[in-house]
């Protein structure tokens, strides 16, 4: 029988005692961390099982082209890969976040938690180096909720975040603020984009950068809104339980459902649904998809929670309700005079690669290049950038630009107003 083609390939290229016993042992360490099996890294780097067996035994090493479909599947940088080193920085922390979800997560959510794990840990190490202060929470400022807690008992929660917010009754205008205002960090990454199987999200509480959220960017952005919301509470109110980590999947237990219930009447206070409804005469009952696109823009909310909590508050009725999950909520939106976001039609892949990262943390990359804490190839290589992405990051000022004549004048014309 022939040797496999792939097998016969790798003869011509490194001599196989060149594969350090540490990367080959690395290279099974990861596939097994990340749910795969040989035959799934078969598939996506194109050679037989066997190979991918030679590779973790230390028979044979990987050629040039098979290295870098590794490291873009474990989303390593090419040189772990030959050398196996740096591989478990933020291994323990993702491994505690596994054991959190109580079920077994597939692959995409296990690379993109430990994405997020990896995250924080560079994230404090340029603290560290550029000496900076960030508001990060590591403790709860409320208590906890009663341990057989109502659905009430969430509302009320929320109303208090909401106050401690100075939000009122009104829409909360970036979820992603609330969290900073709250000392949370909140990282976006790929968790997968099966939303059956893989998580919408993570807290953990680290211990270094606090809490922390880790957002499943593949979702659309009301759903993410909404697992922002609903980390939050895990934060503020779980964070002294099950080691302060948690893995949010389809699965409902108690603490999930507080969650749910929390993030709801956060982001769409009862009370302030129903303000709204009664000052714009919308009516107890909604019979007109338009009136519900009006809430919807309003609280900024996803179509699915807008008609879910219209229905659950019975301000549509079960006809309607059927009725209404059929409307195309974007093309009524831009139909009826509201802005629409590109995102809404799909995603802006590019477009994510920077802005998945939390504000805090960009200021502080700015902040490190420009006291030339970091170097920009450091933080390419660090973040998944590419070296222009990076440099696209710190402004640059161009004291030789004419300012624009309508800002000009109306800046003068600000000038009065505040004088």
């Amino acid at each position: 029988m022939n040797e496999p083609t792939e097998a016969r390939e790798l003869e011509q290229a490194h001599h196989p005692s060149e594969w350090a016993a540490a990367a080959a042992q690395a290279l099974a360490r990861v596939r097994a961390d990340v749910g795969f099996s040989q035959e799934d890294v078969a598939r996506f780097v194109g050679v037989d099982r066997v190979m991918v067996s030679y590779w973790e035994s230390g028979k044979r090493q990987p050629n040039a082209r098979q290295i870098t479909a590794l490291a873009q599947l474990y989303r390593l940088d090419p040189d772990q890969i030959l050398h196996g080193d740096s591989w478990s920085d933020a291994d323990a922390l993702a491994k505690m976040l596994y054991r959190t979800a109580k079920e077994d997560l597939p692959g995409p959510t296990r690379l993109g938690i430990r994405d997020f794990t990896r995250f924080l840990n560079f994230y404090a190490d340029l603290a560290d180096q550029a000496r900076a202060s960030i508001h990060w929470r590591k403790q709860s400022p409320f208590s906890p909720p009663p341990a057989r807690w109502a659905k009430d008992d969430a509302y009320r929660k929320a109303e208090e975040v909401r106050s401690h917010l100075r939000l009122g009754l009104g829409p909360v205008p970036d979820v992603d603020h609330a969290a900073e205002m709250l000392g949370i960090t909140v990282f976006r990454t790929d968790l997968g984009d099966d939303i059956a199987t893989c998580a919408s999200g993570a807290f953990l509480n680290h211990p270094r950068v606090g809490f922390a959220i880790v957002v499943n960017m593949a979702m659309t952005p009301g759903r993410q809104r909404f697992t922002v919301a609903h980390e939050i509470a895990h934060a503020l109110f779980h964070s002294q339980n099950h080691g302060g980590a948690s893995v949010s999947t389809s699965r409902r237990n108690g603490r999930e459902r507080f969650a749910d219930a929390f993030a709801a009447a956060f982001l769409m206070p009862p009370a302030g649904l129903k303000r709204f409804a009664e000052t714009y005469n919308i009516g107890s009952q909604i019979t007109d998809p338009a009136d519900a696109i009006r809430i919807q823009r309003y609280f900024n909310t996803s179509w699915a929670m807008t008609l879910v909590g219209l229905r659950h508050l019975n301000m549509i009725n079960p006809v309607n309700y059927e009725s209404f999950r059929r409307v195309r909520p974007v093309h009524l939106a831009r139909s009826l005079g509201y802005e629409t976001a590109d995102i809404e039609y799909g995603r802006d892949k590019m477009a994510e690669r920077v802005a998945r990262f939390p504000r805090p943390f960009l200021r502080l990359v700015q902040l490190s290049l420009q006291a030339e804490v970091i170097s920009v190839p450091t933080l390419a290589s660090a973040m998944g950038l590419a070296i222009s992405e990076i440099t696209q990051i710190v402004p640059r000022l161009d004291p030789s630009a004419e300012l624009d004549q309508g800002t000009a004048h109306e800046m003068d014309e600000y000038q009065n107003v505040f004088s």
